[in-house]
């Protein structure tokens, strides 16, 4: 019994430790420097990209781990990605940070090269598939990959200072209203084994053209795959650093005068 309190005592003080650590080794930078408010959320995420803060509730962010996230094409291709994993979110580059509370927004610009490989599903029922391909089916399961280089994302999102229940302002962005725009400036590449149309397997065929018009089924079709990384997996990063690690870590000013209740 003695042994078990001491190892929980130990684990405890361990992981008041870390998260001290980390909060206090924060460079802390002024709201109208752009340049060290980009660096701070820059190094942020390549610090603990790997590791994440489990103490604070930051999962790691590269890779992600994903497991059966479903994407529906124009209602016409269902694409789930059975089990796999993104990398390349720590060496994003960052461009732009920027605050205005007075405004209460924010405004953000970061270029990365992103890799998705895993198990993956694609389904088509749809009633107009059939009709083009004259009752044909289109279906997969198999190994699945995309690369896409310089993908470069700009954010808008509401953000402001609120004063919460334990006395501490914290930033809070309302993710749900962020507005953002894409463009990829590198190459897109594309693999998957296991296509098939009706009983013939297509992927030789089909994989080397998407590869050809990379650019054109990425403004046509990657909406969906880009919103759903967006909305759920950077954002919640987001979230986990700005709703677990008060203001006073990372910025010099006095936040009170904008402090919403």
């Amino acid at each position: 019994m003695l042994l078990k309190t001491s190892v929980v005592i130990l684990t405890v003080a361990l992981f008041s430790i870390s998260e001290s650590g980390f909060v206090d080794n924060l460079p802390k930078c002024n709201l109208k420097d752009d340049v060290c408010l980009r660096d701070l959320y820059e190094g942020v995420i390549r610090d603990i990209g790997k590791t994440g803060i489990p103490d604070l509730r930051i999962p790691p962010v590269d890779p992600i781990r994903l497991k059966n996230v479903t994407v529906s094409v124009l209602n016409i291709v269902n694409i789930t990605l059975i089990e796999g994993v993104a990398k390349g979110i720590k060496d994003c580059v960052f461009e732009k940070f920027s605050f205005n509370l007075t405004e209460e927004r924010g405004h953000q610009e970061n270029t990365c090269d992103i890799t998705i490989k895993g198990r993956y599903k694609l389904e088509s029922a749809s009633p107009l598939v059939q009709t083009l391909l004259g009752g044909t089916t289109v279906r997969g399961e198999g190994n699945g990959k995309v690369k896409i280089e310089k993908l470069h994302l700009t954010f808008d999102f509401p953000i402001f200072a609120q004063k919460r229940s334990d006395g501490e302002i914290y930033m809070t962005c309302l993710y749900d209203l962020i507005k953002y725009q894409y463009k990829i400036g590198g190459v897109t590449s594309f693999f998957a084994d296991n296509i098939m149309l009706g009983d013939q397997e297509i992927s030789n065929a089909l994989i080397p053209m998407l590869n050809e018009n990379s650019r054109f089924v990425m403004s046509a079709f990657g909406q969906p795959f880009i919103d759903k990384a967006m909305k759920e997996f950077y954002f919640k990063f987001a979230g986990n650093f700005f709703d677990a690690v008060p203001a006073k870590f990372y910025i010099l000013d006095d936040l009170t005068p904008f402090a919403r209740p």
